[in-house]
């Protein structure tokens, strides 16, 4: 118990760490839609079992499991009945957002390549938008517009573009 405790106090300090790259309400905002989205996946998941198609019975079977993992790895709490969450749930939060993206990026995308109907676009859409949100994540925040500048082309200089007063 000590050692869940622990756990959970770093995780709540690297979340509050002023030195991050990201403020507190991106991450959150990110894990939200994740948890949001899960939730939403298995709800239109079972809606869409009531289709006769064998195809998109499968892509909602496979929506359902996606939105499952994605609240089991954003939000363990709400799976503490299932031995083995909590190891994926610290493997998960040792990843890069990078991995993350993908991860939720393809979960999202396979039930709607199999079935493309209103129950897989909405559930797995929000499995993909969580995978969004951590892509935008690992592309990192935007330099200031003098580095831009600088970077882009170094024949470009402010003296010589600018317009000329007469």
């Amino acid at each position: 118990m000590g050692a869940a405790a622990s756990g959970v106090q770093t995780q709540m300090q690297a979340e509050h760490d002023p030195n991050a790259n990201y403020p507190w309400w991106i991450r959150y905002l990110a894990k939200a839609v994740g948890i949001v989205g899960g939730f939403i996946a298995i709800f239109f998941g079972v809606v869409g079992l009531i289709s006769f198609t064998p195809k998109c019975i499968i892509a909602v079977l496979l929506q359902m499991v996606s939105g499952f993992l994605t609240v089991a790895l954003e939000a363990p709490f709400c799976c503490q009945f299932v031995d083995f969450i909590e190891k994926l749930a610290a493997f998960s939060e040792s990843r890069s957002h990078f991995h993350k993206a993908i991860l939720y990026g393809v979960m999202g995308l396979i039930p709607i390549f199999i079935c493309i109907e209103l129950e897989t676009f909405l559930g797995s859409g929000m499995i993909f938008a969580c995978g969004c949100c951590y892509g935008f994540m690992a592309l990192g925040k935007k330099a200031d517009r003098n580095t831009m500048m600088a970077a882009s082309d170094p024949a470009w200089s402010p003296q010589v573009n600018a317009p000329s007063v007469s």
